[in-house]
């Protein structure tokens, strides 16, 4: 059960980290936020990246912009995935029993 468990906070979490990382790459790169994908992926990413928002401002240089909520969310999604997966540690297997024999 508790392996299951695991399994299901990996698969969130990763889910999770990949979509908040695509939303940083096309925030970076400043794609068209007009195209289905992209209007998907920011409609999905925008409340997880809302409680950050307010952070730190955006950085923008040279036409690229650095979403700061973006990261914050990024490592507070990690930090709290990881937290999880200490709270249900790896079942430990029982060591198998090794029989020695004492006849010759």
């Amino acid at each position: 059960m508790i392996k299951l468990l695991r399994t299901l906070i990996n698969i969130v979490i990763g889910i999770t980290e990949l979509i908040l990382t695509f939303r940083l790459i096309f925030k970076f790169l400043t794609v068209n936020p007009e195209t289905p994908f992209v209007a998907w992926l920011y409609g999905v990413t925008a409340p997880l990246a809302a409680p950050f928002a307010k952070i730190l401002p955006n950085w923008t240089f040279s036409g690229f912009v650095v979403d700061f909520a973006t990261v914050a969310a990024l490592i507070v999604f990690a930090l709290a995935g990881g937290l999880l997966l200490m709270i249900f540690p790896y079942p430990r297997k029982e060591p198998a029993t090794v029989v020695v024999s004492t006849d010759v």
